[in-house]
């Protein structure tokens, strides 16, 4: 699983699937004006938008994003609390590998960057060549100091064989039976952890260490290019010269880091990973991305503006907003999605399980893609209309065949009444959070304000 944060919201005109009302499954991500889930077409059999949904609680704009992955309804950033992905890892065993390119200014965790949260808040790691030495140190070791065989390997390739043989038995007698084949999937997985709590062995001090399927280190360019980049550094206090904290180097970083977390997917290094771009008020200038401007508060603050044909009784709909108007802030979240498809999507598709023959890693993952906010400028936490008579919705996606425990390839659409966020009637986001749980398989996994599941995605 991974769990990648989006900050700062959307604009909704260029963001919103367009969607066939009588099939949510026939829909289109590259046909909303600038598209900022443009990237996600290709793959989007794999894909779920979620729409009318809404963070529950009192707390406002930017300081929601201490909250808005674990259902706490408090405005403060004091209480404790677990996010989605530390949830499932608790339930599943498995410490959380959580990511940050430039997720605080520097200084420490303040209420703009406190995404992800394990009873205290987490802070990412912002060196993806340091977790790749730590994660995968081992991989290239074949053989003992003493020339011998590793027996960690012998004993990873005896599972392997084990389970392929299994598998290879039991799925013929249950071919027809869909839940049947979805427990099969997980079976090699379940073995792999046999060796982590024989010996007792944990990742991080928290919980059970993975079993690594990779015997040699994976070839990941944009990591070394960080670690050539920041070799050597020495940071003088006060003086800003942090590698990690320039702003030049954050597309780098960032796109090294879901490179790295792809590979820890695919090697079952870390199974579950949380990856944060930014802290939710940053002013980096997109520059970059061909959209010039600070992400704060010159792209992701440009108002909503009604369209020249917008009149007072214009059915709902996002052509009542003025398109060219804030096309520089959806290019702009645009392009995280980009990043997200290049460095994680495209490879995962494309790579063959280690772990379940015959299956992409895709087809065994779950991406979950979500921002505290959606309308960016409005600072929304909820789906509702908002005037122009445009809706807006939070941007919740999933990504991935979760080994079949999804069904996907849908737009999920549940009605809302709420006129300009007045009042704030949508269903809660942690319903969705109890549904990506019990996909994961963490059965006994609970969330603050969740009522229920989505029983429309699970299958």
């Amino acid at each position: 699983m991974m769990v990648l944060f989006l900050p700062h919201g959307i604009a909704p005109e260029h963001y919103n699937p367009k969607v066939n009302a009588s099939d949510p499954t026939d829909f289109a991500l590259d046909q909303t004006n600038a598209s900022t889930l443009a990237p996600l077409e290709p793959y989007k059999k794999y894909v779920n938008v979620y729409q009318g949904f809404q963070y529950y609680g009192s707390a406002p704009a930017h300081e929601g994003v201490v909250n808005f992955l674990t259902g706490y309804q408090g405005a403060d950033d004091t209480t404790p609390r677990t996010s989605l992905e530390h949830v499932i890892g608790k339930e599943l065993g498995i410490k959380p590998l959580i990511l940050g390119a430039c997720a605080n200014r520097g200084y420490g965790l303040d209420l703009s960057s406190k995404v992800f949260w394990n009873g205290t808040p987490v802070d990412p790691e912002k060196d993806p060549s340091a977790v790749a030495t730590r994660l995968f140190s081992g991989a290239a070791a074949p053989t003992t100091p003493e020339g011998e065989p590793n027996p960690d390997l012998k004993l990873r390739a005896a599972l392997l064989q084990l389970s392929a043989g299994e598998l290879e038995e039991l799925q013929a007698s249950v071919n027809d039976l869909t839940r049947e084949k979805t427990k099969l999937q997980t079976h090699l997985t379940s073995l792999q952890s046999l060796k982590a709590h024989a010996d007792g062995a944990v990742s991080g001090g928290g919980g059970p260490s993975p079993v690594n399927s990779c015997s040699t280190m994976p070839n990941m360019p944009l990591v070394e290019q960080v670690r050539a980049a920041s070799a050597g550094q020495v940071v003088v206090p006060g003086a800003n010269n942090d590698y990690f904290f320039q702003e030049a180097n954050f597309p780098l970083i960032f796109q090294a880091q879901l490179q790295l977390a792809t590979q820890a997917l695919i090697c079952n290094a870390a199974p579950i990973v949380g990856v944060q771009p930014l802290y939710t008020t940053s002013e980096i200038d997109f520059s970059f991305a061909g959209t010039p401007g600070s992400h704060h508060s010159a792209l992701s603050h440009i108002g909503i503006q009604q369209s020249p044909s917008y009149m007072w009784d214009s059915p709902v709909s996002i052509e009542n907003a003025a398109v060219e108007a804030r096309a520089i802030f959806g290019k702009a979240q645009r392009w995280f999605t980009q990043q997200l498809v290049d460095h994680v999507v495209s490879v995962l598709a494309e790579t063959d399980d280690p772990t379940a023959p015959g299956t992409k890693v895709l087809d065994n993952t779950l991406i979950y893609w979500a921002s505290e906010i959606s309308d960016g400028a409005n600072h929304l936490r909820a789906s509702c209309i908002e005037y122009p008579g445009t809706p807006v919705h939070l941007p919740l996606v999933s990504i991935g065949g979760a080994a079949g425990a999804l069904k996907t390839g849908r737009v999920v659409s549940f009605d809302i009444n709420a006129v300009d966020a007045k009042p704030l009637i949508a269903r809660s986001a942690s319903d969705l959070y109890l549904t990506l749980a019990r996909a994961m398989g963490a059965s006994n996994a609970t969330f603050p304000d969740a009522s229920s599941v989505v029983s429309e995605v699970l299958a």
